[in-house]
């Protein structure tokens, strides 16, 4: 028996054993941290499926002791049969509260973790996927094996136990029955091994075009205004009904596909359960068992050929958990980001708040995935007390740069250093991270409100600390004059708030986090030259040990920086003024 179980795992599972096992491993290290209420669980199920076992038993007593059989027992099997239904009902409520507890700390655990991964794996690696793709991974394939960490081995146990029992009970009294209940098995063994790997497929199509469709709907909510501003609601309208054909088609076919062995199956189990129920009727007409007997035999029969079914349906079950599970294992195994240096990036900053710090690029070459240079042989540097600015026309590299000093992306050649003047420095890398304060291109505003934006990176931050960094951003002069000052609410990406006012938000914010180091992705763009003049004037004041880094196009930025460097043609160079002339000219 074993051997056979061996080696029909082994042909359905032939081309992706390797996949499905691995898949399963990383489950079970969910598995064995709840072992003990799955344990639980499952005891609570192999009762419910021992007292259903044992109901049907004393059914066919009561049954044999109504119609005249054995009326002395009539008493004590209709009290029996009552109190294995009501201990039925509160093992189920029992076991109820017992699975709503499990399923959902297994799926907030399993969500938590693939959260925490995704969010330190990285940033470049995890570019390939898209917001959408990454949220039904961590939320729709979770929850899948969530439910499996708490389903597959208590159902896999009471299924077996049910048929064990009710194929006991068979046996017990006619073995010929029990042959006839399980004709079907082999229908139903052939019919599964040619439908697995046609399964995972239709789970893994079904998942990608669930997380296209996540990925559209997020884009388009976002986007709502410039979807109206130019007139494309028509388009999106439609391409929203292409991706619901394209689901429509997707669910056509693998319904058809399942119609076929379906059919097949099912028209088995008639042949199965019309002979089981003519076999009783015979043997009931020839005497030899009561009427309570052919009911057994009649209900012991469903339960062989569905407790059989219920155990063949756990590889489906398997397959569907280990491909949500290899889909996760597609993110956590991305490369991860280090974090090493981290104690001595930390005190770095603590001195730079006091000293100011620097970052130098020294012979630095970057190029995109396409193999496109950004520049080779790069150098430049920004000191304490300094602005400098990076021009040069979109596309070049100026927001690459600052995404490098960061060390969300990497060199392919050469170094970038971080410290102090003086003191320790480090290697960029995703422990140098605490040492800068970054505003990116477009809104970074959260919803909330406007305390709450600022407090994302200082929780512990006073109202006055609060009140000082917006009167560096001159966000004060707007947020001073509304009713609830900084507890106005800030809606989605900024809502409510101009561009203008929501960067000078994000610069206070930026400002709050007291980094010695500020990068400025056209943070300003959206200020008349005046306030921007003023705006970086009064970062300056309030710290004139800090670096920043900024990316502009206008001259009233470049003439209060200390160097301006210029990046194009896959290099970088300092321009002095006529250069930034000539770059103006030009762009």
């Amino acid at each position: 028996m074993f051997r056979f179980v061996s080696r029909l795992f082994q042909k359905l599972f032939a081309k992706n054993w390797g996949k499905i096992i691995s898949s399963w491993i990383w489950i079970y290290s969910y598995v064995k941290r709840y072992w003990l209420q799955i344990a639980v669980y499952t005891v609570l199920g192999l009762f419910g499926t021992v007292f259903g076992l044992a109901g049907s038993v004393v059914s066919k007593n009561l049954i044999d002791a109504v119609t005249g059989f054995n009326s002395d027992s009539i008493g004590w099997a209709f009290g029996l049969y009552v109190g294995l239904g009501v201990s039925r009902v509160f093992i189920n409520i029992v076991t109820g509260k017992i699975s709503l507890l499990i399923s959902t700390k297994v799926a907030h655990e399993i969500q938590a973790d693939v959260f925490d991964q995704v969010m330190c794996t990285d940033w470049e690696a995890m570019s390939d996927y898209s917001t959408g793709d990454l949220l039904v991974r961590t939320s729709g394939d979770s929850a899948v094996i969530s439910n499996s960490v708490l389903s597959f081995i208590p159902s896999a146990v009471t299924a077996i136990a049910n048929f064990i029992g009710a194929f006991a009970i068979v046996c017990w009294h006619d073995p010929l029955m029990a042959v006839i209940a399980l004709a079907g098995a082999p229908v139903t063994v052939i019919t599964s091994r040619y439908r697995l790997e046609k399964m995972q497929q239709f789970q893994r199509e079904n998942q990608d075009l669930y997380s296209k469709k996540m990925s559209f709907d997020q884009e388009t909510f976002q986007n709502t205004q410039s979807i109206k501003a130019f007139g494309l609601i028509s388009q999106f309208s439609k391409k929203m009904r292409e991706l619901q054909q394209e689901s429509l088609a997707l669910s056509l076919r693998q319904y058809r596909y399942q119609s076929v062995t379906s059919i097949l199956v099912s028209l088995t189990g008639l042949a199965v359960s019309y002979s089981c129920y003519g076999f009783a009727v015979w043997r009931l007409w020839r005497g030899d068992i009561s009427y309570g007997t052919m009911t057994l035999f009649v209900s012991m029969a469903s339960s062989l050929t569905g407790s059989f079914s219920s155990v063949v349906s756990l590889i489906p079950t398997a397959i569907r958990s280990a491909t949500s599970a290899e889909r996760i294992m597609d993110i956590i195994t991305l490369p991860r980001e280090s974090y090493e240096d981290q104690e001595r990036a930390e005190q770095i900053r603590d001195i730079g708040r006091k000293k100011g710090a620097y970052v130098h690029m020294e012979n630095a070459g970057f190029a995109y995935k396409d193999g496109r240079d950004v520049y080779r042989h790069a150098d430049m540097e920004a000191n304490p007390g300094e602005i400098v600015a990076l021009i040069g026309p979109s596309g070049q590299g100026k927001t690459t740069t600052l995404r490098l000093f960061l060390g969300l992306l990497q060199l392919k050649e050469g170094r970038i250093r971080v410290g102090n003047p003086g003191g320790d420095e480090l290697f960029v890398s995703p422990s140098t991270r605490c040492l800068f304060s970054y505003v990116p291109q477009g809104n970074t505003m959260f919803s909330g409100t406007v305390a709450d934006n600022l407090r994302m990176v200082k929780p512990e931050a006073t109202d006055q600390e609060l009140k000082e960094a917006l009167e560096a951003a001159h966000a004060w002069e707007f947020v001073g004059r509304l009713e609830k000052g900084m507890d106005t609410r800030v809606g989605e990406r900024g809502l409510g708030f101009s561009e203008g006012q929501n960067q000078r938000l994000s610069i206070a914010r930026a400002l709050l986090a007291d980094a010695p180091l500020l990068l400025l992705d056209e943070a300003t763009s959206a200020l008349d030259v005046a306030t921007e003049r003023k705006v970086l004037r009064s970062i300056m004041k309030k710290d004139p040990y800090r670096t920043i880094v900024v990316t502009a196009h206008r001259p009233s930025v470049f003439s209060m920086c200390s160097r301006v460097y210029k990046i194009q043609d896959g290099g970088i160079e300092e321009v002095d003024e006529q250069g930034i002339r000539q770059f103006l000219e030009a762009f």
